[in-house]
């Protein structure tokens, strides 16, 4: 494939932006200075532009003053500027005065607007990855034409103003505004620029020299303490792990109303953050609310060396962004909240990814992107999830201490520079890291899930002996097809006392190992390396039974294997059923929340089946004892985790019609309208839970109800969660309801889609039905990532086999072919999970009435 890249002859050394935006009109006035540098003689100078009208165009330099022609191709979202002379090597300023579009989604310069008691306000900011920078300015919009940057920002004398760098001066400019100037920012690529204006509050405080703020709507500040309490450890401890300094005097965490297709932004200096992935409101956040904006704050701020600092070449290395932030938010939040198990948390996370790349959908971590305009389809589970397992993986084989000394070799190599990721493994290996590039190049360069099978495990003396073959898992016959990795396995003897096996397997032919201790065995001892497990069917049985004694960890990843090898066919799917009820109820709450996670996941699977209820009262069986030992209400003493398991069991229960949690939650709720002054009617700790059964199982008075909570709400994020709970109505003429007014004007842009998205969770044939023939005031509510997935994503969810035939007419007619192969995956979903249901639910149905 041929990579589609600007011309190299005339490269960007420096942009001067003028901005006046005219937020009313939709439009700004722009104004750039860029310094060039012609490196072959040429008369005609390439850049990307996108939706921007040109006014004049000026080459400056030694040979003085011209004038440039632009010649538009909005094809590929390129400007051709044309001179009569040609331009000998040199250095040049390129002005160009230009008018742009301010977006009512985001990307590019967009607008979010938001409710205040004195009125509707806005806020103007900025989202350019991966390539809408050429939507605000003219500009090489790709990550290895890396440039400074001046700005100033007209804008009226009570908003703030923010951007990358701290304020160098501000000075009046016309119609009363003032110009806001700010400094030089170091030399950075385009997607990382930032602008963003409003009526903003300032929490600050200073870390090590370093100004740290979070900034949001007026009134919101007390939210941001949390956050920027977060940031202030997490720029400590990422001082210290990446051996380079923070480079910036600032950082500002910027939160925005509203949302998109993402939730946050790490533009260097000023990360841009959607107000529920960084505030947090005592009165309406959850403990899963909490631990997320930690999360994703450690996310964005590993980013300003991960990506900012030292930025991948072109957008086929995304993981080198987008993995190792992944990567980096578990270890951090890890080493400061160790008692919320993030990575026994995000394990979730890497099982969509293993699911993902089960199919013959899936892509190399490194994969081929042809033009920048292609660049969104790299932004998904596979490059972030499966990019952060690879990344523990290889942190795990070569040793925590290497691994970081070939990080820190690594920033110091190539900062303000471009990367691939050989250019990591050299550092890696200079470091160490013993053998580490044949491993990653295998998990990498390469799509598809080792599967490492025990074929045999016998006891010789004080030792196991082990018969372990490689192959591949897959749910299609092109996922099946054979590939080798170099796979890193460890293996230890579940009675323990015994020191684990490390072991590579590298080919087709069975490996033989032994294995201090005795009977039984586990293999991904840890669940620290990417593979599935499979055993024999004595080795599994023996391992079953010692379920109890395994660590939460391999508790949690035989679960998780021997639920994917059953729906794959590749043993009885009764085996998970079995698991499940051996599990304690004081079981690490990961544990539990892994089992919700399958049995909600079947329960969906019975949609317009009988043999339903059977399966919630088994399902109920078994979580409500575990709901008894936690209660409803959230002690001073308890465990951050057992809340958040509180949450997921109040929903669970209540979607598969516990009637005594349903018969609960409206009592609460109830208590809650009838004096909502009182707060402990609807504690924070359970109101999004509560507001979800409600809203489930609501009838038409307090659909009603609910609605005028929602339009009424002042705050956005209660607002939010109103609108929300009214979408999951399983009442099919209250969900078609819901979708009228998701695209109405009464919920925030960006609530709609979520509004659609929840109603499809329980009604997906309405939905999609709803969105096909809504496409275009649809589109106008989403992002440019959105809008080739969204519409796909609804048609998903959904177990009509005659939904399939016509997903398939919708992705033929409709999506591009640089974005099929990103949307197909949906496709593959949906026919799979058919497929499941029709072979496993019997399955399951024969099981349920065998142990009734």
């Amino acid at each position: 494939m041929a990579r589609i890249e600007l011309p190299q002859n005339v490269v960007p050394i420096h942009y001067d932006l003028d901005i006046i935006p005219r937020a009313s009109a939709l439009v700004f006035k722009g104004r750039s200075v860029i310094t060039v540098k012609v490196l072959e003689a040429t008369s005609i100078i390439v850049l990307n532009s996108a939706e921007l009208e040109f006014e004049a165009i000026e080459l400056r330099g030694s040979q003085g003053v011209r004038m440039g022609t632009p010649v538009m191709d909005p094809g590929s979202q390129r400007a051709n500027l044309h001179f009569d002379e040609l331009i000998k090597p040199g250095v040049y300023d390129l002005a160009i005065d230009y008018l742009g579009k301010i977006n009512e989604s985001a990307e590019g310069l967009f607008v979010t607007r938001y409710e205040t008691p004195a009125g509707p306000q806005h806020m103007l900011l900025t989202q350019f990855e991966a390539v809408a920078a050429r939507r605000f300015m003219p500009c090489w919009d790709e990550p290895a034409h890396k440039a400074t940057f001046t700005v100033s920002v007209a804008a009226s004398a009570d908003e703030t103003v923010v951007s990358n760098m701290p304020i160098e001066r501000t000075e009046a400019s016309e119609s009363g505004l003032r110009l806001v100037r700010f400094q030089r920012t170091p030399v950075m690529s385009c997607y990382l620029l930032f602008i963003g204006v409003g009526k903003l509050d300032r929490l600050e405080t200073n870390a090590g020299g370093v100004a740290v703020s979070v900034l949001s709507r007026a009134g919101s500040a007390y939210k941001g303490q949390f956050a920027l309490e977060s940031a202030v450890k997490l720029l400590e401890y990422y001082n210290d792990y990446f051996g380079t300094p923070y480079p910036l005097p600032k950082l500002d965490l910027v939160a925005a109303p509203g949302g998109g297709g993402f939730s946050a932004m790490e533009n260097w200096g000023a990360i841009l953050y959607f107000e529920t992935s960084l505030l947090i409101n005592p009165a309406l956040s959850t403990e899963s609310d909490r631990q997320r904006v930690f999360v994703v704050v450690a996310h964005e701020m590993a980013h300003q060396w991960f990506g900012n600092l030292v930025t991948m070449k072109w957008w086929d290395n995304l993981w080198l962004n987008e993995g190792f932030a992944s990567w980096m938010e578990n270890k951090a939040t890890d080493k400061f909240y160790p008692e919320w198990t993030m990575w026994l948390q995000s394990e979730s996370a890497r099982q969509r990814a293993m699911k993902l790349d089960s199919r013959a959908t899936t892509h190399p971590v490194v994969q081929e992107i042809e033009s920048g305009e292609q660049a969104d389809q790299a932004f998904d589970e596979i490059t972030y999830q499966k990019g952060q397992a690879v990344i523990r993986m290889l942190e795990s084989y070569v040793g925590e201490e290497v691994f970081r000394k070939g990080v820190r070799s690594y920033m110091k190599r190539y900062a303000y520079k471009n990367t691939v990721t050989d250019d990591l493994w050299a550092e890696m290996t200079a470091a160490g890291a013993k053998d580490i590039k044949a491993i990653a190049d295998d998990f990498t360069l390469q799509a598809g899930v080792p599967l490492i099978s025990v074929e045999s495990a016998s006891n010789v003396g004080d030792a196991v002996r082990l018969s372990l073959r490689q192959g591949r898992f897959g749910l299609d016959p092109d996922s099946r097809k054979p590939l080798v990795w170099h796979v890193p396995v460890i293996a230890a003897s579940v009675p323990g006392g015994k020191a684990p096996t490390s072991m590579i397997t590298s080919g087709l032919d069975p490996l033989q190992a032994e294995v201090a201790g005795a009977l039984p065995v586990k293999i991904n001892f840890g669940q620290g390396a990417y593979y599935r497990s499979k055993y024999s069917t004595e080795s599994f049985q023996q391992l079953a039974g010692a379920f109890d004694r395994l660590a939460p960890g391999d508790q949690l990843g035989l679960l998780y294997d021997v639920w994917s090898l059953g729906e794959a066919g590749d043993m009885p799917i009764a085996a998970y059923l079995d698991l499940s009820r051996q599990i304690r109820g004081d079981a690490q709450t990961v544990i539990w929340s892994q089992v919700i996670e399958i049995f909600l996941s079947i329960d969906s699977l019975y949609w317009d089946l009988g043999g339903r209820q059977r399966f919630d009262e088994f399902a109920i069986g078994i979580l409500k004892p575990a709901f008894a030992r936690i209660g409803w209400d959230r002690r001073s003493d308890e465990a951050d985790n057992v809340a958040v398991l509180r949450e997921q069991l109040i929903g669970a229960l209540g979607r598969l019609g516990d009637q005594a949690v349903i018969d609960e939650a409206q009592r609460r709720f109830a208590a809650f309208l009838a004096h909502p002054e009182e707060p402990g009617n609807l504690p924070s700790s359970i109101r999004q839970p509560v507001l979800r059964v409600v809203g489930l199982r609501t009838d038409l008075s307090l659909y009603d109800r609910l609605y005028d909570l929602a339009k009424a709400a002042a705050d956005p994020v209660a607002k939010d969660q109103y609108f929300v709970a009214l979408a999951g109505a399983r009442n099919k003429d209250l969900a078609a309801r819901s979708l009228d007014i998701a695209l109405g004007n009464d919920p925030a842009m960006a609530t709609g889609p979520t509004m659609i998205s929840r109603v499809a969770g329980e009604n997906a044939p309405l939905a999609w039905t709803f969105v096909v023939s809504h496409l275009k005031e649809l589109n106008a509510k989403l992002d440019a990532m959105q809008r080739v997935t969204f519409v796909p994503s609804i048609g998903a969810q959904s177990l009509d086999s005659g939904i399939l035939k016509q997903l398939r007419e919708f992705i033929d007619v409709n999506v591009p072919k640089a974005n099929k192969a990103q949307v197909e995956r949906f496709y593959t979903a949906m026919a799979f999970r058919l497929s499941v249901r029709d072979q496993r639910i019997p399955e399951i149905d024969a099981w349920l009435a065998a142990n009734s």
